[in-house]
């Protein structure tokens, strides 16, 4: 944006040509041309990935080139031209844009400045005739242009100070809100979750059952509450011990997670205690006890632990949206006593109990 202003102004400037410098108007714009071309530059790239990287470079080259036009501008006009008059005004433009418009770095500016100055001496001094009438008018004009950088250096190292302090003040509180983002995520991650297998919770597993109960009303589809509960898990806690029983739960979490579809929940209860919510399709309810049994097949496969084979059951009850209620925790509580009963009639196998 900031090229883009400058290339209009400096474009407008043309029409300062036809009065400052009537002699050589046509090499004042090809002179001014170079510059325009520069400034287009800057601009489309700007878009690119490495205008961050080359940005100070980018940016003083157009201005100044800017400055060197103007000091050519007065080299070329002839005595009865007013260039010098001008032109002169255009310079102290340029320093102002140097310091204040592109946010360049101390070295830049002012290695740009004095090369602007030193240039302008140099000019007056070249077509200079009259030695009285030269300092008479560049020693005023080089104490404005002087006067001008050093405002421009300080107001500039004032900025830069306060943009320092400020973005550094800007990234400490960016730190800190991220790190209090981030404690916040994880304690609630760990409020809702199951620290052994990273499974929803009871709490936060009554919410997205909450949430999949009114989805299923919604589209009208049937939620089916699995209740699980693993058979033989406190002979592998008594014979292998807890870092065995542990890694038995965790193994089982996995399988049952890589076996659900999308959209439907599994979390630890507690224990040996899994529950799963799956929305489905009503002509899909006789399908329900198959389901069941996938889940108890997939969880009685052989586990191996430190070369050890291992095997647990499971016991599965299963209640249904809308069949046998349409409050979660009443059909949490009818999936549960249906695990009881099948735990009582096949306590040592696997096994689902049945749609009644």
């Amino acid at each position: 944006m900031i090229s883009i202003l400058a290339l209009i102004l400096f474009s407008s400037f043309i029409l300062v040509d036809f009065f400052a410098l009537p002699s050589a108007v046509y090499e004042a714009f090809v002179i001014r041309l170079v510059v325009i071309a520069s400034l287009c530059f800057s601009v489309v790239f700007s878009f690119t990935r490495k205008f961050s990287k080359y940005y100070h470079l980018v940016l003083v080259i157009p201005y100044f080139l800017a400055g060197v036009a103007i000091n050519l501008m007065i080299l070329i006009a002839t005595p009865e031209d007013k260039a010098s008059e001008i032109y002169f005004a255009g310079l102290v433009l340029v320093l102002m844009a140097i310091f204040s418009w592109n946010y360049l770095n101390l070295p830049s500016v002012t290695i740009s400045t004095l090369g602007i100055i030193g240039l302008y001496v140099y000019v007056e001094i070249h077509k200079s005739t009259d030695h009285d009438a030269l300092y008479a008018t560049i020693i005023p004009n080089c104490f404005f242009l002087v006067s001008a950088s050093i405002i421009g250096l300080v107001t500039q190292y004032v900025r830069d100070q306060y943009l320092k302090e400020n973005f550094l003040l800007q990234q400490s509180l960016k730190r800190a809100y991220e790190k209090k983002a981030a404690e916040a995520n994880d304690n609630q991650y760990l409020a809702n979750h199951d620290a052994l297998t990273n499974l929803p919770n009871r709490r936060y597993m009554m919410k997205l059952l909450n949430e999949s109960l009114e989805k299923a009303r919604l589209k009208d589809k049937i939620l089916v509450i699995l209740f699980v509960d693993l058979n033989g898990f406190k002979q592998i806690n008594d014979v292998h011990g807890h870092v065995a029983g542990d890694e038995t739960l965790s193994i089982i979490a996995k399988r049952l997670e890589l076996a659900m579809r999308r959209g439907d929940h599994l979390s630890r209860l507690g224990g040996d205690e899994y529950l799963m919510g799956l929305i489905l399709d009503k002509d899909d309810l006789p399908k329900v006890n198959k389901i069941a049994d996938k889940y108890a097949k997939i969880i009685a496969q052989p586990i191996n632990i430190e070369g050890k084979t291992l095997r647990v059951g499971a016991s599965i009850g299963f209640a249904i949206y809308p069949h046998h209620g349409d409050d979660i925790e009443g059909l949490i509580n009818i999936a549960d006593q249906k695990m009881y009963e099948v735990k009582k009639v096949k306590p040592s196998r696997t096994a689902a109990s049945s749609l009644q």
